[in-house]
């Protein structure tokens, strides 16, 4: 079974499968539709962004004290949030609006479950015992969130692979 932290690395790797055939308009509420392009070529903006965060975590899982890998949490969550509020605001074309909607939720609830993670981790003796606790933990409902919404992109065609 995959553990939270793992499933939110993956994501990124995910996001960043992304491909960019065009631009076009910002999206966002009130204006039309993104092109498939302009859609595609925003994923793969927004998952550059993933990719720093992702690189961020993944060197935190090698933090030699608590306030470390708490510091490294906070920032993670803290970019999943802005970066789920980022594909929020898209206006992706009709037939993605779901997809679009589910994986911005996952982002948003993935930034939250850190969150709520953050007062056991700040308590654990160690930063080895805190990463171990936090090996233990099952995909989130967050993480599910994204994967269903990465899911729908991939078989719409606005990315190329989930893996």
């Amino acid at each position: 079974m995959r553990v939270w932290w793992v499933f939110a690395v993956t994501l990124v790797l995910l996001v960043s499968a992304c491909g960019s055939s065009g631009g076009g308009g910002t999206g966002g509420s009130g204006s039309s539709p993104l092109s498939a392009g302009a859609y595609k070529a925003h994923l793969k903006t927004i998952a550059k962004e993933s990719d720093t965060a992702q690189h961020a975590v993944e060197k935190g899982f090698r933090a030699t004290s608590v306030p470390q890998l708490v510091t490294v949490l906070t920032a993670f969550g803290t970019a999943e949030s802005r970066i789920g509020d980022e594909v929020a605001a898209l206006n992706p074309p009709t037939n993605a609006e779901a997809a679009n909607n589910e994986l911005a939720k996952g982002q948003q609830d993935t930034a939250s479950e850190v969150q709520a993670l953050l007062p056991r981790i700040k308590k654990m003796p160690s930063a080895q015992a805190a990463i171990a606790y936090l090996s233990k933990k099952s995909t989130t409902k967050g993480g599910h969130e994204i994967d269903q919404g990465l899911a729908k992109l991939k078989q719409l065609g606005y990315i190329k692979s989930v893996s």
